[in-house]
């Protein structure tokens, strides 16, 4: 029962450092708990209690999932809380494994080094495996309020900092159980030589490029009335109304949230000449959504356009699994193919590619590190994440969308504009301070001076180098370690 309760301890403690908790502090700590477990017990009790942690936490994260199901998916609250039992206890898996892999590893003296690493490796597999990955809520996300250490993004990304504050969890540990203070300064020394050289960084970011006068708009509605036929032409007018009150204040780009445009634009003719009428009325570079119809499939785009014409367009490449298509749709669907009924069954681009310097990351993309590498590769000098986060009302869902956003803005040192509709909007510097927002269930616009950056960071260029490097070398102690019965 002991075993059990630091279990469920550390799970909880995991939880509550991501939004909406915002305990971010307890992340230096979360751990500590499990790692008591790893040395005492055997090792189907170590996998269990693993998974018991690994449950709670992503209980008190992903919680918002079956309640989305439920109004969005067209199914009861038990079905919708069936599946999201079963995504718990996939994602459970990743902890128990963590456990037993570095059960072989807690008693040594360098454990603070390679016990992190395995950690990295699991967040590292978990983001590309299976469905193209799902890497929401990483750990070193929670730190995210610590602005002056996460600088050290654009050299590892995400996963440097969750390492690090694996480091730091299993460092005390080994100060509280074995009294080795060495470890503990060692760890204290590598986080304040990251923060020092962060918060100088902060203070000299490269700065390239003319000035633009950005604007980001939210039109605030929700989702029950955002596809209604006789809620188009009063959505329009909103977005007209907040993009030439943006204007009037010197905006020269304006962008619109994802599927802002509730109908197949430039091919519904009911609706599309309003768009390009406000296009061409205004000298500015106009970013809307909508999604779209060609040769019988179905995308979600994001349109470029200039003086009423079509400077280019960008369609989502890392669809939502079970939300705009069926994985496996041939043996699920009789059963499940309602989830998909909210937004349709969209295709995805073969490509993610910049239109002109701009990288667009349509919702879910902004959780993906690589995507957003890949468009500052092509060309992008600045990124608009567009979303629509009505889907989840006001739960914690927005704050950890925009908490993960953002990172892609400090690991690229791009300026990113984020139009939500119905979500939290904002425009982000290159060291991840939001610069202007707009909160939850309001309507509004924000504009900013950005400046387009071409200059790459070595995680843009490289990509998650130092965590390969690091998962190999823990990955090689922990089989060297099994292997001679240690």
């Amino acid at each position: 029962m002991n075993r059990l309760f630091l279990a469920l301890t550390a799970g909880v403690l995991c939880a509550l450092s991501f939004p909406s908790y915002n305990l971010w502090p307890l992340a230096w700590v979360w751990a500590v708990p499990l790692l008591y477990l790893m040395e005492e017990a055997r090792p189907a009790e170590r996998v269990f209690h693993g998974m018991a942690a690994g449950f709670v936490a992503w209980a008190g994260i992903l919680y918002w999932i079956a309640y989305v199901m439920e109004t969005y998916g067209g199914m009861s609250l038990l079905p919708a809380a069936v599946l999201l039992f079963l995504l718990l206890l996939y994602l459970s898996i990743y902890f128990g494994v963590f456990v037993w892999l570095s059960a072989g590893l807690i008693r040594s003296r360098w454990a603070f080094v390679t016990v992190p690493g395995l950690w990295v490796m699991l967040e590292l597999i978990r983001s590309y495996v299976p469905f193209s990955g799902f890497p929401w809520t990483l750990m070193g996300y929670t730190q995210f309020p610590f602005k002056p250490f996460i600088q050290i993004a654009e050299v590892g990304g995400v996963y440097l900092i969750s390492g690090l504050v694996l480091m730091g969890n299993v460092a005390l540990y080994q100060t509280l159980r074995r009294k080795q203070y060495t470890h503990l300064a060692i760890g204290a020394l590598v986080i304040a030589a990251c923060t020092v050289w962060g918060a100088w960084r902060m203070e000299h970011l490269p700065v390239q490029g003319e000035p633009l006068k950005a604007a980001v708009v939210q039109a605030n509605v929700p989702q029950d009335e955002k596809w209604l036929r006789e809620k188009i032409a009063p959505t329009i007018e909103t977005y007209e109304r907040l993009t030439l009150s943006a204007v009037e204040r010197g905006a020269e780009l304006v962008a619109w949230p994802e599927t802002s445009c509730p109908f197949y634009l430039f091919q519904q003719w009911e609706y599309t000449p309003r768009i390009l009428d406000l296009s061409r009325s205004l000298d500015v570079k106009l970013l809307v959504g909508s999604p779209a119809y060609e040769d019988g499939k179905y995308y979600n785009r994001m349109w470029l356009l200039h003086r009423g014409r079509i400077e280019g367009y960008y369609a989502k490449v890392h669809l939502v699994p079970f939300g705009e298509y069926l994985p496996l749709a041939g043996l699920i669907e009789p059963y499940f193919g309602s989830l998909t009924g909210g937004v349709g069954n969209f295709s995805p681009a073969q490509k993610a590619s910049p239109i002109g310097d701009v990288g667009v990351l349509i919702c879910f993309e902004s959780i993906f590190p690589g995507l957003a590498r890949d468009l500052c590769n092509e060309g992008a000098a600045f990124l608009v994440n567009a979303s629509n986060d009505a889907w989840f009302k006001t739960w914690s869902t927005p704050e950890q969308h925009l908490m993960m956003a953002s990172f892609r803005a400090v690991e690229s040192r791009r300026w990113l504009l984020r139009p939500v509709n119905h979500g939290i909007s904002a425009i982000i510097s290159p060291a991840g301070e939001i610069v202007q927002e707009i909160g939850l269930l309001k309507e509004g616009f924000i504009t900013a001076d950005i400046a387009p950056i071409h200059e790459k960071t070595f995680y843009t260029r490289f990509g998650p180098v130092a965590a390969f490097l690091w998962t190999g070398f823990s990955l090689i102690a922990a089989l060297t370690r099994r292997r001679h019965g240690c």
